[in-house]
């Protein structure tokens, strides 16, 4: 996959091309699609990039030289990273690990490529197979601060600048979702969909800017600076298809199986957090990501009847596949857990049990009515 871009404070590309590791916005490296490419699996979707770590806190000898080392002469090899350890730096927000490849020492440290599931909010706006988001920006007076100010006391530096990060991802999502709901509203013209989910497709962006105002409000509070996005990098063209069978097959990956799951990850998330401010952000989203869950339900049902066998058969192709796609392994309980899980960011345990019990509850038997409806008819 591309490199993901550096944002705000993200760090700049080596000599070796590898990049430093950046700060909140990034994990650092050149590229030009945004805070993060992603690779788009249904329930969740898969991230690669790079971890670095100082081998001294490993029991090494310390880094080697050159801007960033650690000081010292590393002389060992770097030792193996276990995904859950007490040592290993978070992943993306949003994302656990499910694999970390072997060390390369370089810039003074002992860098891992690793992948990792994830799972965040909104609708993605996809380029290819990949969904692309802004990068973020600082500004002295952000426009897009909408939601009101969540309660700092108590809070740690690490803390909030985990929330920080953790919310400003899901601004940029959301954000991104401003861009699928309008491309999806050009390609349900393209195939003729009815008037009324026409209108709700409009409905849904305008949700969208919402939503992504509230979780830039949150994340610019975390931040104690004002957060927004920068321009979309659209690259001058947007694809629309008038696949019928393609554009099904899409609305149940990122509708039926993914808006679902965002939904009731946030009532979950909703049900344990305790600040007043982010109980109203989680309220708004887990009502809104509901409906549109909702409204791709109901397109995936038109386009069964629409489009016939070879619709059915992408349908079911791509329930499948999401539905396949694994749940989340569970991480180390971090000793700030309670704090964040009161600010809106509930760990991956709660996350993964939750869309156990949406994908048993909710996902499967919608699936199976509704492919039988249409067996049926």
């Amino acid at each position: 996959m591309d490199d993901p871009a550096p944002g705000d404070g993200g760090g700049g590309a080596s000599e070796d091309g590898a990049g430093a590791r950046g700060g909140m916005g990034g994990e650092g490296g050149g590229g030009a699609d945004g805070v993060t490419t992603v690779q788009v699996g249904g329930v969740s979707w898969d991230e690669e990039g790079t971890v670095c770590v100082d081998p001294g806190a490993q029991g090494g000898a310390g880094g080697q030289g050159g801007e960033g080392g650690s000081g010292g002469v590393f002389a060992g090899a770097c030792e193996p990273l276990d995904p859950v350890g007490a040592n290993v730096p978070l992943p993306p927000p949003g994302c656990w690990y499910s694999s970390i490849g072997d060390g390369v020492f370089r810039n003074g440290e002992c860098c891992y490529e690793f992948t990792a599931s994830c799972g965040g909010s909104g609708r993605p706006f996809l380029v290819g197979e990949r969904a692309r988001t802004a990068r973020e920006q600082r500004r002295d007076a952000g426009g897009w601060g909408g939601a009101p100010r969540p309660d700092l006391a108590g809070l740690g530096e690490e803390a909030r600048a985990a929330l920080a990060e953790a919310w400003l991802r899901d601004a940029l999502l959301e954000h991104a979702s401003v861009a699928s709901f309008s491309r999806f509203a050009l390609e349900m013209m393209a195939v003729g969909a009815p008037a009324e989910m026409l209108a709700a497709a409009h409905e849904a962006a305008r949700d969208e800017v919402r939503h992504a105002a509230l979780c830039f409000g949150l994340a610019s509070a975390y931040a104690g600076a004002a957060l927004e996005p920068a321009p979309f990098a659209f690259g001058g063209v947007v694809e629309v298809t008038s696949d019928l069978a393609e554009l099904a097959a899409r609305a149940v990956r990122e509708g039926c199986i993914g808006e679902t799951l965002a939904a009731v990850q946030a009532s979950e998330q909703l049900a344990h957090a305790t600040d007043a401010a982010v109980r109203s952000v989680l309220a708004a989203i887990a009502d809104d990501e509901a409906r549109h869950a909702e409204l791709a339900w109901r397109f995936v049902a038109w386009a069964l009847q629409t489009g016939g066998e070879a619709v059915r058969r992408a349908v079911a192709a791509a329930f499948e596949a999401g539905l396949a796609a694994p749940s989340p392994s569970v991480a180390a309980t971090d000793a700030s857990a309670d704090a964040l899980a009161a600010h809106g960011r509930s760990g991956d345990a709660v996350v993964a049990a939750s869309w156990r019990r949406a994908i048993a509850e909710v996902v499967t038997p919608a699936m199976r009515a509704l492919l039988s409806a249409q067996a049926a008819g």
